[in-house]
């Protein structure tokens, strides 16, 4: 039932964007799904980076810890587009341990700020996102697909 609303609330704004000319052709649309399916790939790519340096202990290019990344979207006219990568500003964790050789010398060391939970909420809620717009695409194609049965 969940899906049908979906596709309800997906085809209701692809076919108010036509009717008010916000989307001047169904290509369009097309541009505006896949920019969003490659926005939603990127970020899950990220999501994956952060998951496999949980614990990365030190960076090679900054030498602190692992920082987590996430990417920086910006709406366009046809669609969404992909800014450019940043690094979290979170805190590190910080863990006593004077034996542990990554010890500074106050006898702490730092993990990643990366927070497994979250990472997992941002994982199913992006994938989410690239269901949505593989689904907004699919419609489009049949829209697309549909007028051009009728122009026959």
């Amino acid at each position: 039932m969940m899906v049908v609303y979906k596709m309800f609330i997906l085809v209701f704004f692809l076919i108010s964007s036509v009717i008010y000319g916000q989307l001047s052709t169904l290509e369009d649309a097309f541009q505006i799904n896949m920019s969003g399916i490659i926005a939603q790939r990127f970020k899950m790519t990220l999501v994956a980076e952060n998951v496999a340096n949980l614990m990365t202990l030190k960076d090679e290019e900054t030498g602190l810890p692992y920082q987590k990344k996430y990417a920086v979207l910006e709406a366009s006219d046809v669609g969404v587009k992909v800014m450019g990568v940043e690094r979290s500003t979170e805190p590190f964790g910080r863990y006593f341990d004077p034996a542990a050789p990554q010890s500074d010398e106050n006898g702490y060391f730092y993990l990643p700020n990366v927070n497994m939970p979250n990472e997992m909420i941002t994982l199913k809620h992006t994938e989410a996102m690239y269901e949505a717009n593989v689904n907004a695409f699919k419609l489009t194609k049949a829209m697309f697909q549909s007028t051009i049965e009728l122009l026959k």
